[in-house]
């Protein structure tokens, strides 16, 4: 009987010392966020020189967004303008 009394004593402490390893290695709720925003903020991860946009592309995305106010915006939209003519 001693014998079992001392084998689970010794299968709690180690039970226990697991669980305290385990929780400490265990990252921290907001851990992953908090180094995003570190490294955000810093700058360490920028790319530096600002890239700016080719002339025929800038030229392109203008042109679209002048011609975006073309048409007016519902006031409602039909569901069925939305549904798939495949049948589904």
């Amino acid at each position: 009987m001693k014998r079992w009394a001392i084998a689970a004593a010794l299968a709690l402490a180690s039970a226990t010392a697991w669980a305290a390893d385990d929780a400490q290695a265990l990252p921290q709720i907001g851990d992953s966020t908090r180094a995003w925003l570190e490294l955000q903020s810093s700058g360490n991860a920028s790319l530096g020189a600002v890239r700016p946009m080719p002339g025929e592309v800038a030229e392109k995305v203008y042109q679209r967004y002048l011609k975006s106010f073309e048409k007016e915006i519902p006031d409602k939209f039909d569901r069925e303008q939305f549904v798939s003519s495949s049948g589904s």
